[in-house]
């Protein structure tokens, strides 16, 4: 019978996976959208810059939800992660709800950050398709 814990880092690593493969997918079909999310952020060539994004958020993604290196799948998705919250998520460049909002969703990046930290230095347990 499985370990408890191997159980929850199974879950820990279905959910921790999920928004950036929702994302990485998303991207891939709203291909306008995307394009769009990257220029409102003043992002330099948003046409060659969205393939990369597409790509980090994917393979990253499925190496965190496969078990596969989910150690440098958890890195990178944390690295990425960092960097989006730092570029798109500033409260204090807003007012008011805004701030709020914006702020609420750092501390939420904050807690994947934390997540994903935690399945880089404790390894993804039993349950792996590699």
């Amino acid at each position: 019978m499985a370990d408890t814990a191997d159980l929850g880092m199974l879950i820990a690593r279905i959910c921790l996976s999920a928004v950036y493969l929702f994302s990485g997918i998303d991207k891939m079909i709203h291909r306008a959208d995307s394009i769009a999310e990257l220029n409102a952020l003043k992002l330099p060539q948003p046409e060659l810059l969205r393939p990369l994004v597409i790509a980090v958020q994917l393979i990253g993604g499925l190496m965190v939800l496969l078990g596969v290196h989910a150690e440098l799948g958890a890195l990178l998705l944390l690295g990425f992660t960092v960097l989006a919250t730092l570029i798109a998520h500033r409260p204090f460049d807003h007012e008011g709800p805004a701030r709020r909002m914006q702020f609420t969703i750092a501390l939420e990046h904050l807690a994947i950050f934390g997540g994903l930290l935690l399945l880089a230095v404790t390894g993804p347990g039993r349950f792996v398709l590699g």
